[in-house]
């Protein structure tokens, strides 16, 4: 018999929690809980939200301050315009933290899409910044690295797969935007699915109304259509040294590697991950990448070891300001 969902996650991932104005129509959803400096701040990862960090932030708010966020188009945010490239997110973030008078200085921590976001952040205002924690980050021009991995024909295949998916998500917002996406139609079985019967009723219904949301599937498109081009030229062109701030950058040992890859392929796309994970840690002079047992989601897997690298990289800082 599976457990019970717990009944405390209707606190933070019901409703809205903080719904900062950002521009005339748009607010941007905060969870800011705790107190203390320096506010620790956690980026999603790409069509994820708050709920996603929740094993995290919540033991780490007994420490100091924190704030995960909904990027534009997810959880309780409204959709934002279009295109939605790291620049677009940072700046989302950044008007929300000074309209909330949250000031520096930050611990930013990332997972995924979000590793990407936080790193352009420190890039273009690293004297805010003191502290860094990846969680198995996705990488700039992630595209190049599946080339390099394989050969023409799987090179061709992953290009037939970008399309496709473009398409499912273009289908996916037509769907959304005309009300078709109702529960005993194909199309809610194929974008929205079954519950899912870990989440309380309240999250569950959170969870209904995102999927069948244009706004969601419409800033997802964006989101990894601009990852492996716009947002990663944002990205190196803003790259730079980040001092000796504690930098900790956790790679999934566990490797999602993509579908129908030879064994040499799939060497040839390890290293290069853990390679690119390794040139991130060397941002710092007291940058380093560690290994975790664990798939992609970390944070989910093995909460205790993000919750370590967070107290490590803050007792650092706390020591560097004394």
């Amino acid at each position: 018999m599976s457990a019970e969902p717990d009944p405390r996650m209707d606190l933070y991932y019901a409703k809205p929690q903080t719904l900062v104005k950002i521009g005339r129509r748009r607010r941007l959803n905060l969870l800011i809980a705790g107190k203390g400096e320096p506010t620790v701040i956690f980026a999603p990862g790409g069509g994820c939200t708050t709920f996603e960090w929740g094993l995290v932030q919540h033991p780490i708010s007994a420490k100091t301050r924190t704030v995960a966020y909904d990027n534009a188009g997810f959880g309780f945010s409204d959709p934002g315009p279009l295109p939605r490239t790291a620049s677009a997110i940072v700046n989302d973030l950044r008007v929300a933290l000074s309209a909330k008078d949250i000031a520096p200085p930050y611990v930013l921590v990332g997972w995924s899409l979000g590793g990407l976001i936080m790193r352009l952040f420190a890039f273009r205002y690293p004297q805010e910044v003191v502290g860094m924690v990846m969680v198995d980050t996705s990488t700039e021009y992630m595209a190049r690295r599946y080339r390099a991995a394989g050969d023409h024909k799987f090179a061709q295949a992953r290009r037939e797969q970008r399309a496709r998916w473009r398409r499912t998500m273009t289908r996916a917002e037509r769907q959304a935007r005309t009300g078709a996406l109702v529960p005993g139609t194909p199309e809610y079985d194929e974008f929205v699915g079954p519950p899912n019967l870990a989440l309380t009723h309240a999250v569950e219904a959170a969870r209904v109304a995102q999927l069948t949301s244009a706004g969601y599937y419409r800033a997802m498109r964006s989101e990894q259509a601009n990852l492996a081009s716009a947002s990663s030229e944002e990205i190196v062109a803003a790259r730079r040294a980040l001092g000796d701030i504690p930098l900790i950058v956790l790679s999934a040992s566990r490797f999602a590697t993509p579908a129908g890859l030879l064994e040499r392929q799939v060497k040839a796309y390890r290293e290069g991950e853990l390679a690119m994970h390794d040139a991130i840690a060397t941002l710092s002079t007291r940058g380093q990448r560690r290994s975790v047992d664990a798939g992609h989601g970390i944070q989910l897997e093995k909460p205790g070891v993000v919750i370590a690298a967070i107290e490590e990289v803050l007792t650092v800082v706390r020591a560097d300001s004394d």
